[in-house]
């Protein structure tokens, strides 16, 4: 077993696919600690254990330290895992302890080994495909301190899931029912101002599941893919599936609003209100320059002046989804930070929604 190789590949699986952050790297890149702040949980993976009096010292290292360890993880952890990858022989004691802290202790010498720490079987069977990827290779993704390269690293199984139902509801449509006039785009779903408000409610959501042409469907995929994966990243699965929608349908109820005549379909109102609680999580976590500030902008900027150049292009969907997912983010946000703001920005949604109603 490559011990290198197979040590940088653990870590980068645990951040990409279990929503693990590198917390700490020790000088000489033989410790690496892993946070996942929502489930109060650390792993330390190290290289260079050969002996079970250095797995003794460890334990008692986090027993002792549980301050210090707070300083780089944000939290006290609850469950404590080490993962000691070596080719070193040595007698091995059974130091797993369930109080006061969790704790679980894996001597790695071998892939069978390894693949046993991983908590999924689906990401240890996709881990135990070979590769020709180096250690460096791992070790760069990991090491890159750009936060846009890193929550694209992240595996986002609701946007890869959002885009897989839009493509195979198009790929329907377009190969076995050939669907894409105006009356087989109003009989699937799509949203129509005559048909909502005689109680076709439905259509906020069904439309956005379907796209005109190829190229309607290439472009939301698209942006679909790199701003859902940012958003996935920082907010987290549910957040990011939540925003989507609720800006989707404020976005459709924008449409609807200002535009009683057209047929309206496509995700781009959704993807609006990914991109818009995007501004409002930079302007929250002041973490990020202005360079990257200007960046966003510069997207949404193109995106916007790209669109105008598209054939029926719903502009309104546009802006009420941007609007909906600044609206959502700042919510979501301020329900545990500053109640009173909460409800003065919850107040303000309501009031556009009766406006627009």
């Amino acid at each position: 077993m490559n011990i290198e190789k197979q040590f940088w590949k653990l870590i980068y699986y645990y951040v990409k696919y279990f929503n693990y952050e590198i917390a700490h790297i020790s000088k000489n890149d033989t410790e690496v600690w892993l946070s996942n702040k929502n489930k109060k949980k650390l792993i330390i993976v190290k290289t260079g254990v050969s002996s079970s009096q250095e797995i003794r010292f460890d334990k008692s290292r986090v027993l002792e330290h549980q301050n210090e360890i707070s300083e780089y993880t944000g939290f006290i952890p609850k469950y404590v895992t080490f993962n000691y990858l070596t080719e070193k022989i040595f007698t091995y004691e059974n130091l797993n302890e369930v109080h006061p802290i969790h704790m679980n202790f894996n001597v790695i010498r071998n892939q069978q080994d390894l693949l046993k720490t991983l908590p999924n079987p689906i990401i240890a069977k996709l881990y135990s495909r070979q590769n020709d990827k180096t250690s460096l290779y791992y070790k760069k993704r990991l090491y890159s301190n750009n936060p846009i390269e890193k929550y694209m690293l992240k595996f986002a199984p609701v946007t890869y899931s959002l885009i897989a139902i839009n493509i195979i509801i198009w790929l329907f449509m377009f190969l076995i029912i050939n669907a894409f006039t105006n009356r087989s785009l109003l009989d699937w779903g799509g949203l129509v101002h005559f048909n909502v408000v005689h109680g076709e409610i439905y259509r906020l959501i069904s439309s956005m599941f379907i796209h005109f042409n190829f190229e309607h469907i290439l472009m939301n995929m698209l942006s679909l893919f790199i701003f859902g994966k940012l958003v996935e990243a920082i907010a987290g699965h549910w957040k990011m599936l939540g925003i989507y929608f609720i800006s989707g349908i404020f976005g459709n109820i924008v449409s609807l609003a200002l535009d009683t005549n057209s047929i309206s379909v496509g995700a781009s109102g959704a993807i609006f209100g990914l991109i818009g609680s995007l501004f409002a999580i930079m302007y929250l976590s002041k973490q990020y320059t202005p360079k990257m500030l200007l960046q966003l902008v510069g997207v949404l900027a193109l995106l916007t002046v790209f669109s105008l150049f598209m054939a029926n292009v719903n502009i309104y969907a546009h802006l009420g989804g941007f609007i909906g997912g600044l609206l959502a983010t700042f919510i979501g946000y301020y329900f545990n930070k500053d109640r009173k703001l909460f409800w003065i920005l919850l107040g303000v949604g309501i009031l556009l929604l009766i406006i627009l109603l």
